[in-house]
């Protein structure tokens, strides 16, 4: 378990993360946005006042760009794994986080926020041009109940200095009742921010976290609304007033899109922090988000643990929901098991999420950090007029893409990118290989050069002969 701020410290150390040093003039959300949008690093607002703020931690290079790192790089680092790891790797790192149907008992330590208490107003949460209240982003919400401690992602509003209205999973609101104790944790290791996401996107927030692989990864610390880690930046206990505040919100997290959420109003009993503590934030509606780029990651895991599992074998190789598309396509590399295994494939991940209304298929030696390849395939091995393939146009609509409004239902798309097995060799494009993409007086000539350098073109060897 790698604690927050030392994650923060990671990718400053790995040239990955700009400090900035307050007072701004343009708000904090701004600055990430656009910091997101042109992939540029991480960003620490180092502020006089209050907590510091991070952006862009959870978030990567935008994949139609050429960059070395990959999307899923700095998440890496958080859950421990090496920066060059595989997208695999941080999809199985994922799910082992996740529900695993056995009970364990969590490892306790001590409290890191054990400083004294502190109104919620002196963190200073940032608030931009068009925002009544300052913004809450990447919190972990935590619940007692009889069964255990559930989590949940939570964002909000800080209102006054007693008072927040936060947006949670309507599951983790079912739980509770007016004068519940609900703890919101902020600056949580990245493993509890990731598994608050897995649990949410998958609609497992009532499955307590004791029977979940993260309690043996992340050392956790009892407080009066659940268990939170023990490593956690800002611990807020806090009572719900109110399970249907007259509170709306234009903003959605991307977790969102999943799963139904609903308001509620909580009243700030206790705030404790680090000494000198750091939050994450999120630009919440912007292309590339962390929360977006959260959601897509515990998504395509959960698809490729449930899809792998499914017929007994693993034909799947990866599983991505680009943030450059904010989810709206789902790419999937497998093997071809069987002719129509395809459209199989597509119409159960259909079944299994709605984030998405287009599936591309494509072959499973594709790889997943080259997207230039991903895009290509489309082009190269699928034609429109029988590899491009519509539902009905009264589809369940997908709840992420934009151009979806007023629940209303469409048509469903896949491509089927992988090579048919069943075509005559004729109709597969040859690979470009250096014996067929030359002359053969050319490939002579390269074949001089290469082993006698020194060997001007038309001179011979002394081993040769002129005819």
């Amino acid at each position: 378990m790698i604690p927050f701020t030392q994650y923060v410290r990671g990718l400053a150390g790995d040239d990955d993360l700009v400090r900035l040093d307050g007072p701004f003039e343009v708000p904090v959300d701004v600055l990430a946005a656009e910091a997101l949008r042109a992939s540029g690093p991480a960003l620490r607002f180092q502020r006089s006042a209050g907590s510091d703020l991070v952006s862009g931690v959870f978030s990567g290079p935008d994949q139609t760009q050429q960059r070395e790192a990959r999307p899923w790089s700095r998440l890496s680092l958080g859950l421990g794994l090496d920066p060059e790891a595989t997208l695999v790797e941080v999809l199985e790192t994922i799910s082992s986080l996740g529900p695993d149907g056995r009970d364990s008992e969590p490892t306790y330590t001590g409290q890191a926020a054990s400083e004294a208490d502190i109104d919620v107003q002196d963190l200073q949460f940032p608030q931009g041009e068009t925002d009544t209240w300052p913004a809450m982003t990447l919190g972990v919400a935590s619940v007692s109940t009889a069964d255990g401690t559930h989590w949940a992602p939570v964002h909000g509003s800080v209102v006054g200095g007693d008072t927040l209205r936060v947006r949670v999973p309507d599951t983790l609101s079912s739980l509770v009742s007016e004068g519940t104790t609900i703890t919101i944790a902020l600056g949580v290791p990245p493993a509890a921010i990731t598994t608050a996401y897995l649990l949410a996107v998958t609609e497992q927030t009532a499955t307590p976290i004791q029977s979940c692989g993260v309690t043996g990864t992340v050392p956790l610390v009892p407080t009066n609304g659940g268990l939170v880690p023990s490593a956690t930046e800002v611990v807020m206990e806090t009572t719900v007033v109110d399970r249907q505040p007259d509170f709306r919100s234009d903003r959605r997290e991307g977790w969102e899109y999943v799963v139904e959420s609903g308001p509620l109003s909580l009243s700030v009993e206790r705030v404790r922090t680090t000494e000198n503590p750091v939050i994450p934030i999120s630009p919440v509606g912007r292309p590339l988000a962390d929360d977006t780029r959260l959601t897509g990651l515990a998504t395509a895991a959960a698809l490729y643990h449930r899809l792998n599992n499914y017929w007994g074998i693993s034909p799947v190789e990866w599983i991505m929901l680009p943030a450059e598309a904010e989810l709206g396509i789902c790419f999937v590399a497998s093997d071809v098991l069987y002719g129509g295994f395809e459209w199989q494939l597509a119409n159960i991940l259909f079944s299994f999420s709605s984030l998405f209304d287009t599936v591309v298929i494509v072959d499973e030696d594709v790889p997943p950090q080259d997207f230039g390849r991903v895009l290509a395939d489309i082009w190269l091995k699928s034609h429109p007029a029988r590899d491009w393939t519509f539902s009905e146009p009264d589809a369940p609509a997908a709840t992420r893409p934009h151009y979806r409004r007023d629940n209303e239902t469409g048509s469903r798309l896949y491509v089927n990118a992988a090579w048919d097995p069943r075509w005559k060799e004729t109709y597969i494009a040859p690979r470009v290989t250096f014996e067929n993409s030359f002359p053969t007086d050319v490939r002579d000539v390269a074949r001089v050069l290469w082993d006698e350098p020194d060997t001007a073109p038309g001179e011979t060897t002394e081993n040769e002969s002129p005819h």
